[in-house]
């Protein structure tokens, strides 16, 4: 009960915290915040998201597009447009934390259902809302609804083998395949299914069930604003496809997040390994075979470049539905239901919940105090006037010279319709893999296609791809932080 209410307080400071970082004028309080807003704002004003990534703008859409489409609905009815870059920040923040509370209280109210235990139940909620603030990946990103969906699947599956309800597994697929269209990796939770199917030895229902997958993947397909098949999966794979590192598996998941949760993924395979011992059958098997599939997924994944551990947040949330209904339903572990024991855990629970609400705290205090309203100000006033004052026509492309501390990010926004490589750090990443050649773009350069460079005052223009500008400008003017340089047509 203590760790209870320090976690209700804990949840209720950091969900503070989290409401003042979705009102800031941040342009990324979630990592790669901004590749998930221009898409938004491309679905808004009516243009495709998935385009050639060789040629002109050269858009690289990572994601798939389900989260995107939800949120352009929605902004398309309070009748928000592509200009109104503030206002699509605050509703895919909103909407996103809207999608988390909603995967949590699920998670914690299943508990209860199946236990009969409040305190089981409210731990189970605080600590993934807790863990899922502290990676800090489902604010204003997809991931949001991915961990949605993958509760709802994880329900639905239990129910599904409960009531022996063979329509509730085929709920369960489309919440898997919905899951893909979230986002790639969602795809592991409709083959943990098909992978419990075989391990059952029921061929018949791992074809059927393989079968309305694949007519639930084939209809998104066909309503879902995917441009063409090719295009779209050019980007979804294409865009993922980064070489593997250790260096950057380490000090991006390994060093920062994944060894502070060793007790959650020891206890993962204890339990796991009794289980599989001991061969019970039905949902228990199922989180074994989950928890299994979607650590090594996860794993597998979180060595590619740009990738982190939000990987591992379907893992997180099978693992705890894991544990909690080992540690309640059955009476194999009694011996570590004492008084003692249930202390020490309720001491952790409660250590936890502050490390990640002080960690959230600090995250977001730099961002919060810093003046990005200006930033956002000036940058809409030098959009303005390469629009106005510069005539920049709708067809004609400008250059955002990259720059620290977030500078230019919000006049890529402004200027979407124009903006050459709205995701510069993509591309950078696809040029050096060699998954796609930007030969064009430096075809463009030399033959002064970009109509203006923007560039921070004082800095030459340089571009993500390291090919030089040379004589193909001139300086036409400087407004505020920003030098503007024109296509010499000489």
């Amino acid at each position: 009960m203590l760790s209870v209410l320090f976690g209700l307080l804990s949840a209720l400071a950091l969900l503070i915290v989290k409401m003042q970082a979705v009102l800031s004028y941040s342009p990324d309080i979630s990592g790669s915040e901004m590749s998930g807003i221009s898409a938004i704002q491309l679905l808004l004003d009516g243009e495709d998201i998935y385009t050639d990534p060789e040629k002109a703008p050269f858009r690289l859409t990572q994601y798939t597009p389900l989260y995107f489409t939800i949120v352009t609905f929605l902004v398309k009815i309070v009748g928000l447009t592509g200009v109104d870059v503030h206002k699509i920040y605050l509703a895919s923040r909103l909407v996103s934390n809207f999608f988390t509370l909603s995967a949590v209280s699920i998670a914690g109210y299943f508990i209860y259902r199946v236990t009969k235990q409040k305190i089981a139940a409210f731990l189970t909620g605080l600590a993934l809302f807790h863990v899922l603030s502290f990676w800090f990946l489902t604010t204003s990103r997809p991931d949001s609804l991915l961990v949605l969906l993958t509760t709802l699947f994880i329900v639905s599956v239990y129910y599904g083998l409960e009531n022996k309800d063979q329509k509730l597994w085929f709920l369960a697929i489309f919440i898997g395949v919905s899951a893909f269209f979230v986002k790639q990796s969602g795809a592991i939770l409709p083959i943990s299914a098909g992978v419990f199917w075989l391990a059952q030895r029921d061929f018949k229902m791992l074809l059927k069930l393989t079968a309305f997958g694949i007519l639930t993947f084939g209809i998104y397909l066909a309503i879902l604003p995917i441009n063409t098949i090719q295009l779209f999966f050019l980007n979804i794979v294409g865009g993922v496809a980064n070489s593997a590192s250790w260096g950057w598996f380490y000090d991006w998941t390994l060093e920062h997040w994944l060894l502070q949760f060793a007790p959650l993924m020891v206890l993962n395979a204890l339990v796991s390994s009794y289980t599989i011992y001991y061969r019970p059958h039905g949902f228990h098997l199922f989180l074994v075979i989950a928890s299994v599939l979607f650590f090594l997924f996860a794993t597998s994944t979180a060595f590619k470049i740009g990738a982190g551990v939000g990987y591992y947040q379907d893992y997180l949330i099978v693992a705890m539905i894991q544990l909690v209904l080992a540690f309640t339903q059955t009476n194999d572990f009694t011996n570590l239901k004492t008084g003692f024991v249930k202390s020490g855990v309720a001491l952790f629970m409660m250590m936890a919940f502050l490390h990640c609400s002080l960690y959230m705290y600090m995250k977001y205090k730099s961002g919060i105090s810093r003046n990005f309203e200006a930033l956002y100000t000036e940058e809409r006033k030098v959009a303005a006037y390469l629009r106005e004052q510069k005539n920049l026509k709708p067809t004609e492309y400008i250059y955002v010279c990259n720059s620290e501390n977030f500078q230019g990010s919000y006049l890529s926004f402004f200027l979407f319709k124009n903006n050459l490589i709205p995701f510069p750090d993509l591309v950078y990443l696809a040029d050096q893999n060699g998954t796609f050649n930007y030969d064009e773009f430096r075809r463009m350069v030399d033959e002064k296609e970009i109509r203006f460079v923007i560039s921070p005052k004082g800095k030459a223009p340089a571009n993500i791809l390291s090919y030089n500008f040379g004589n193909t400008l001139k300086y036409s003017s400087t407004m505020g932080s920003y030098d503007i340089y024109e296509a010499d047509k000489r």
